[in-house]
């Protein structure tokens, strides 16, 4: 299959502005943001007569395809980044969709905190609302944010340009094509909600990137952290599924394009285990610019207590393969069924997506699709009953330095809860999802962590890379 083969399954792209890419990726470089305003001046132009000026460059698929994408192994892969080696086709988008209704059916929500994320959002005179999506995909999460807050200003930023027609795109909602490992500087104090999700694999420096984002912030703002783990774990007591390898020859098939994709994405140059330490056992609580511990109390009578908490969380969202999970609650029923269905999907879709970059790290194709076949039987059987486990992270930026996040309106009148225990993690609440766990201090994030690497590999199969201590951790 030809390159322009590939890229002509793709859809009609909307415009969508390109920013901070090196000379060596197009003939201009871009500095600032359409988010910055309609000027579209650099402010620093004036000082520097060397500095590029912005340009509003738009993406017509029919001229620029090949400068965006290519094709690798059959199929198209964004242009601009050897660090993200996914698809970026109509196959592709597809699952990434079915996904991503995985996930907010999972949270009950676009977004977890959804009592917070509103308040921040509240529509409010005189400050425009805006919110960042990094990593957007198919733009699906970006535009169904612009119609829930048809006052915000939405941007959702990705290395290749989104598969959106201009007649699905909300007036307040725009996309930009970009690499976040150049930085976000041009973003810098804009944002009130930052989400980015399922990149990990593709940050090469994960603190740089984090603080980055961080800094995307307005004060009191709230930054949103999901992307998957690299492991399946069982129903019945979410622990580890080994891996199939000649080390563990009874090990779960489905588990070995995971492992592998981790383990190419490090040979490649990602600092994917820096995202699941920080993600799993520190969260936010150590970022200088979050907020870690703001909680207000009152009692009203002794009954009830208003409290607004700005505290960091994570969680562990755990996602069945399969609609092979069953609940007495008939609600709760369907949606255990609806997700399991749509993740079994995902996956099976998913583990040949990854193909390319496990052929690009040196595995043969034989074996590649010797996995994938495997893998596919053991998801019509779902004689395992294994979930894909989903990794949050979420807090509220300081309102200055060492000060607490600024107060939200509308505090929430709640029962008082019962004391904190030595593991105050707890399922979310939401009644028709199950497997959302929240854990509530960074104490309870690494005991969990503890528990789930517990029986992991300590010794890495064989790679053709001869790579066997890229997966220590």
């Amino acid at each position: 299959m030809s390159n322009q083969d590939s890229i002509d399954k793709t859809a009609p792209r909307v415009d969508q502005d390109p920013y901070n890419f090196t000379p060596s990726q197009v003939a201009t470089t871009y500095a600032g943001s359409i988010a910055e305003g309609a000027s579209y001046r650099d402010s620093h132009a004036d000082a520097d007569e060397t500095r590029t000026k912005i340009s509003t460059y738009s993406y017509q698929s029919d001229r620029d395809a090949s400068q965006y994408l290519r094709e690798a192994h059959g199929r198209a892969i964004n242009a601009l980044s050897d660090q993200y080696f996914l698809p970026t086709d109509s196959d592709e988008w597809t699952r990434l969709d079915k996904q991503h209704t995985a996930i907010i059916l999972g949270m009950g929500a676009l977004y977890p905190a959804a009592e917070q994320v509103r308040a921040i959002l509240r529509p409010e005179p005189g400050d425009t609302k805006r919110i960042l999506d990094l990593g957007c995909g198919t733009g699906v999460w970006t535009v169904e944010m612009a119609k829930e807050f048809p006052h915000a200003e939405v941007i959702g930023v990705d290395l290749s340009p989104c598969p959106i027609s201009a007649d699905e795109l909300p007036a307040n909602c725009h996309f930009e094509v970009d690499d976040i490992n150049l930085g976000l500087s041009h973003f810098e104090n804009q944002f009130d909600v930052v989400h980015i999700r399922l990149v990990g694999s593709g940050i090469k420096d994960f603190r740089k990137t984090m603080n980055d984002v961080e800094g995307c912030l307005k004060p009191g703002g709230m930054v949103i952290w999901i992307d998957i783990d690299y492991d399946l774990y069982s129903h019945d007591t979410f622990g580890y599924t080994p891996v199939a390898s000649e080390l563990t020859p009874t090990g779960a098939w489905l588990q070995r394009p995971l492992y592998e994709m981790r383990r190419s994405a490090v040979l490649g140059g990602s600092d994917v285990h820096t995202m699941e330490k920080v993600l799993d056992e520190e969260g936010l609580w150590g970022c200088r610019l979050i907020d870690q511990e703001t909680q207000v109390n009152r009692i009203l009578h002794g009954l009830y207590l208003i409290r607004f908490s700005s505290r960091c969380k994570t969680a562990s969202m755990y996602l069945p393969l399969g609609p092979w999970a069953k609940s007495a609650d008939p609600i709760e029923n369907q949606y255990l069924t609806y997700v399991g269905a749509l993740m079994r999907q995902d996956i099976r879709s998913g583990h040949r997506a990854v193909h390319p970059l496990l052929l690009r790290s040196g595995w043969s194709k034989e074996a590649v699709n010797d996995w994938s076949d495997k893998a596919d039987l053991e998801l019509e059987s779902m004689k395992d009953e294994m979930s894909l486990r989903i990794r949050l992270a979420w807090g509220r930026k300081r309102s200055g330095p060492d000060k607490p996040a600024p107060p939200l309106p509308g505090l929430e009148i709640i029962p008082i809860p019962p004391p904190e225990t030595e593991d105050s993690s707890t399922p979310l609440g939401r009644r028709y999802f199950p497997y959302f766990f929240v854990h509530e201090t960074q104490g309870d994030s690494k005991r969990h962590a503890a528990t789930r690497n517990r029986d992991k590999l300590k010794e890495a199969p064989f790679h053709p890379a001869s790579a066997r201590n890229v997966d220590n951790k």
